[in-house]
């Protein structure tokens, strides 16, 4: 599932909206989220990509728990996208670029990645708790 935008902001006071940044300074690379914490519902994420020169992208992922591995393809260097919760993506932002994803999701844990090759690996993600 490949979105890049479905709305620009939020609608109503019961929507929430997430500003995530997409990174890379020399060989470290991540994501930063203005809010770790939201509460269930509509979530609006803003992406942006953050980078000089490197392409990245955004999934969000249904965990568990933030301890667990997700399923890996070592030769691909990426994560088994058809084998985990996915909940839509913000795709291939080029550097400078952004990007909006619009999502409904329930209470639980959840993890915001790059699939790029190698980027996961490089622990380009980040943790996003949806309380109740």
């Amino acid at each position: 599932m490949s979105i890049v935008a479905v709305s620009a902001q939020a609608s109503s006071p019961d929507d929430h909206v997430v500003k995530a940044k997409l990174w890379d300074q020399g060989s470290s690379m991540g994501i930063s989220i203005d809010s770790p914490t939201v509460k269930a519902g509509k979530i609006t994420f803003n992406v942006e990509n953050d980078s000089n020169s490197m392409v990245h992208e955004m999934l969000v992922v249904r965990v568990a728990g933030f301890e667990d591995s997700l399923p890996y393809d070592e030769k691909a260097e990426r994560i088994l996208e058809d084998r985990v919760a996915d909940f839509g993506e913000v795709s291939e932002l080029e550097p400078h670029q952004s990007g909006v994803l619009t999502v409904n999701l329930k209470p639980g844990k959840y993890m915001l990645i790059c699939n790029i090759p190698g980027h996961y690996k490089a622990k380009m993600y980040t943790e996003l708790l949806v309380t109740p």
